[in-house]
């Protein structure tokens, strides 16, 4: 029969006790007492929770819950309940990073302190949640410290960049077409003198425009006559007019004079056209440029392609006639004879239109020189052509390719009627990025990050003076999968996410930068260095009881405890196992999740150290393993979880030894509410959601009890 816990008669409360079945400070009356309700009148007789724990058999047991940290220092009814039936406090949030530092770095740590110091009034002790974890992050703060960074530079300085570069020299006649005046060439210099009437001539044709921008054309010029500013156009489009001008100043001496173009088209060719017009004078050009200015930048290479022939056992591409064979680990050829031609790579990505570097790892048994072409388009014959040189000594040589599509591409190495044997090891290809800021190393991640960490795990330290003893120091770091060669399941990466780039804007995976070993070495340092001498401190995962696997995260993550630890100087005290557990109505189920909550305190006992059930809560499914929400919960379901929770603590004091028994921490006190963002509307509290004791609440109390 389906029941409605929240309508429960208790009777009067004791106040300060708070061991009646509502621990409320008000007085439950209810006219319609139900024959169920019987069910729940023995929850009377039992006391607060913590008076069941055994300090003789478990002198170090702390029974522990988690609760919001303003909720406590509110110092209402979750204070008076937790201080009565807990001897911990777990803050859910409140002492996570996210909660404490904000986009710009700056650590907060009101509510902490405020927290920790109404525990420890009111005799209670606070376990801290968490150092190092890659959820609740200061995501903003963190990619700012990762950033690219700026170069050094003078920031009005400007890169000028050659697009066109001409001269007369060796000529003898005038070389582009004739606009009514044609100039001479006198001493490798373009010369005119006024014919008597207006005229203009070219003096630079066929120019590339790279792209869109701002132009300027520098023109070494003199004239016998100075003048303030002969017109000089910039034109493209012929026979259009389309054009931009400018002002050429004429001096009696040799100088380079500079005219600027604004909006000059990219991807078309212009002319440079002079208009002297009724100049009465002689001009000689001696060079003409024409130039745009970027602001400083580096080129970057970035990797699209690295392959080895290490592995390969048979040549992997299209034989075109000639086919080279692998030896050694290398593509091996030999001239046959005949002009001969092969691939070295295909199927290279080419995420962007530029320039690409080839690098071929390359030694031969004589110096030469061959064709190395980048091709795409298969079989229409577009390509770019480089040149490969090789030696007899092992060498990286790079072969540079311009304006590359965004295509698909190969490498075909062309020895043609190259007298030598030819052996590459690797190919690899980049593409160039020109930027104004440099990318962080490897090293000045990892150094950046430890420092974020050390500012943050050494501002909580000092903020809790001394106070918080026990710490998860690393929570969740362990995958459920990608097992290595031992078994041992990998820690967490943003690339192994079922959605990494959804979860880039959520987590921050730490391990990333700083690697699976100096990750946690380097938070237990930090703890250890701000931390109080006798602070213990925790590695804390889920899914440790996980029957599907058969335990092998717990497995995994007391192996890499021992990796961990391997240094001889970091030492992690305990394990923290969350257990957010569910009560299956399939017996075959239920028993198997039994037998897999025995297999890991097993697991967790033989590791030799501290155990603790750091965030026990339980929820429910039928038999078809539906989640069965509170409001259709029967009675015999709710006494099925009660038995499941008296279950899991007897265990924990039955296997653990007792110098291994941290303690236990009830992570819900009341049912989930329907808008919840943890198991929402599920039945996974002690107490309902108007503070009743439920079933679970005798099931958890007898656990301890050894009842």
């Amino acid at each position: 029969m389906k029941r409605n816990i929240s309508n429960i008669i208790c009777g009067v409360v004791a106040v300060c006790g708070l061991a009646s079945c509502a621990d409320t400070d008000m007085i439950n009356i209810f006219k319609d007492k139900t024959k169920n309700l019987k069910d729940y009148e023995y929850l009377n007789d039992y006391d607060a929770l913590k008076t069941f724990s055994n300090p003789k058999a478990s002198p170090n047991f702390k029974l522990g819950v988690a609760l919001e940290a303003d909720d406590y220092n509110a110092n209402g009814l979750v204070t008076r309940l937790a201080n009565a039936n807990f001897m911990e406090l777990t803050a859910g949030n409140a002492m996570k990073m996210a909660s404490c530092v904000d986009e710009n770095g700056n650590l907060n740590f009101e509510n902490v302190q405020a927290f920790v110091d109404n525990a420890e009034a009111n005799g209670v002790s606070v376990y801290g949640h968490t150092l190092a974890w890659h959820a609740q992050q200061p995501l903003k703060w963190l990619e700012k410290l990762l950033k690219d960074k700026e170069l050094d530079i003078d920031p009005n300085a400007k890169l000028e960049k050659e697009d066109y570069s001409g001269d007369f020299v060796g000529m003898s006649k005038f070389p582009y077409y004739v606009m009514g005046y044609e100039p001479s060439i006198v001493n490798g210099c373009l010369h005119s003198e006024n014919p008597g009437s207006w005229y203009q001539y070219f003096i630079a044709d066929g120019i590339s425009i790279p792209a869109d921008g701002n132009y300027t054309a520098i023109v070494k010029v003199k004239g016998s006559v100075a003048n303030d500013g002969l017109t000089l156009n910039c034109g493209w489009g012929w026979g259009s007019g389309e054009s931009a001008s400018g002002k050429l100043k004429i001096t009696t001496d040799w100088t380079e004079q500079k005219v600027d173009f604004t909006g000059i088209p990219g991807g078309k060719k212009c002319n440079l056209v002079l208009q002297p017009g009724s100049y009465d004078g002689t001009l000689d050009i001696q060079t003409v440029r024409l130039v745009h200015y970027e602001s400083p930048a580096i080129e970057v290479a970035v990797n699209d392609y690295d392959y080895s022939f290490k592995d390969v056992s048979k040549f992997p591409y299209y034989v075109m006639g000639y086919e080279p064979t692998i030896v050694n680990g290398c593509l091996h050829s030999e001239n046959p004879g005949s002009w001969y031609q092969y691939f070295i790579a295909d199927n290279i990505p080419h995420p962007i239109e530029g320039t690409y570097v080839a690098t071929v790892r390359v030694k031969a048994s004589k110096a030469g020189s061959m064709a190395l072409n980048m091709g795409w388009g298969w079989g229409s014959g577009e390509s770019a052509s480089g040149t490969l040189k090789v030696d007899t000594e092992w060498k990286d040589v790079k072969v540079t390719y311009d304006n590359i599509p965004a295509k698909s591409c190969n490498l075909v190495l062309q020895p043609g009627s190259f007298d030598g044997v030819i052996d590459i090891a690797s190919v690899k290809v980049d593409h160039i990025v020109k930027m104004n800021t440099l990318p962080l190393t490897e090293k000045e991640k990892k150094d950046t990050l430890t420092y974020a960490l050390d500012k943050w795990i050494g501002g909580i330290m000092t903020a809790c003076d001394g106070k918080v003893k026990a710490w998860d120091v690393v929570n969740e770091a362990l995958s459920s999968g990608h097992a290595d060669a031992e078994g041992v399941y990998a820690l967490q990466h943003l690339k192994d996410q079922e959605d990494p780039e959804k979860a880039a804007t959520e987590s921050f995976f730490w391990q990333d930068y700083l690697g699976d070993i100096d990750y946690v070495r380097t938070a237990v340092k930090l703890a250890r260095k701000y931390g109080p001498q006798d602070m213990k401190l925790f590695i804390n995962d889920y899914n440790l009881e996980a029957a599907w696997d058969q335990n092998n995260k717990a497995k995994s993550l007391v192996a890499w405890i021992k990796r961990w630890e391997a240094d001889g100087e970091t030492k992690i005290d305990g394990i923290g196992s969350q257990m957010h557990v569910t009560c299956s109505m399939n017996a075959d189920k239920q028993k198997a999740n039994e037998e897999a909550v025995v297999n890991m305190l097993n697991i967790l006992a033989g590791s030799k150290k501290l155990v603790k059930i750091s965030e026990l809560d339980m929820g429910c499914e039928d038999e078809a393993g539906n989640v069965i929400k509170t409001e259709n919960m029967t009675e015999e379901q709710h006494k099925a979880m009660s038995a499941y929770y008296k279950f899991i603590i007897e265990k924990y004091f039955e296997i653990i030894p007792a110098d291994q028994q941290y303690g236990i921490c009830q992570w819900c006190i009341t049912d989930a509410p329907t808008n919840s963002g943890w198991r929402k509307g599920e039945p996974v509290g002690l107490w309902d959601l108007d503070y009743n004791r439920k079933h679970t609440y005798g099931g958890f109390a007898d656990g301890l009890n050894g009842k």
